[in-house]
């Protein structure tokens, strides 16, 4: 099954392509779908099962993309071939990355405690915004296991706010004892 590096390989070689076309945004949301519809449980398995003839499995991937670009549908054909159709979240996932950069936007990922309120979430994009000199759309979720504060995720980035995290390192302070100052 394709992973990482492929994954991204075939992402870039369909948003090269969607670019000629002009439907990179359009070319997200089959991915997505194809994503979606061949990989919940029974459409896997049936695309697993090796006794299944090729053309079989073609044609389902067809049905499910029905109405998509054909280079999409190609090429997701091509990916059912080679046995790398698992791999389409994947693709999918650096496939939108590829459009954000392109679109000069940045996925943030919030944790709180609680869900953010309209004005919470403003100021936190704005302050984003500002550090990263991008747009940013927020990806919020909530874990009430933080006690308080914010965990923000961009890309590889890390900014932990969390009370979880202070007191934990509050914990290793005092575990240490006192210093020799």
């Amino acid at each position: 099954m394709a992973r990482g590096p492929t994954a991204r390989r075939y992402a870039q070689a369909l948003f090269d392509l969607a670019q000629e076309h002009g439907e990179t945004e359009q070319w997200l949301d089959q991915l997505r779908r194809a994503a979606e519809r061949l990989t919940e449980p029974q459409a896997a398995l049936y695309l697993g099962v090796p006794r299944v003839p090729m053309e079989d499995k073609l044609a389902l991937v067809r049905q499910a993309l029905s109405g998509a670009h054909p280079l999409v549908v190609n090429a997701v054909s091509l990916m059912t071939q080679r046995g790398a159709v698992g791999a389409l979240p994947q693709v999918a996932s650096a496939y939108g990355e590829l459009l954000d950069d392109s679109l000069g936007r940045a996925r943030a990922g919030v944790t709180s405690a609680e869900d953010l309120s309209r004005s919470q979430r403003g100021k936190l994009s704005g302050l984003l915004e500002a550090m990263l000199n991008k747009e940013v759309v927020l990806d919020a979720a909530v874990d009430p296991a933080i006690i308080g504060g914010v965990v923000v995720r961009v890309g590889d980035q890390v900014i932990d706010g969390s009370v979880r995290t202070r007191l934990h390192g509050l914990r290793r302070s005092l575990a240490r004892g006192p210093s020799a100052a």
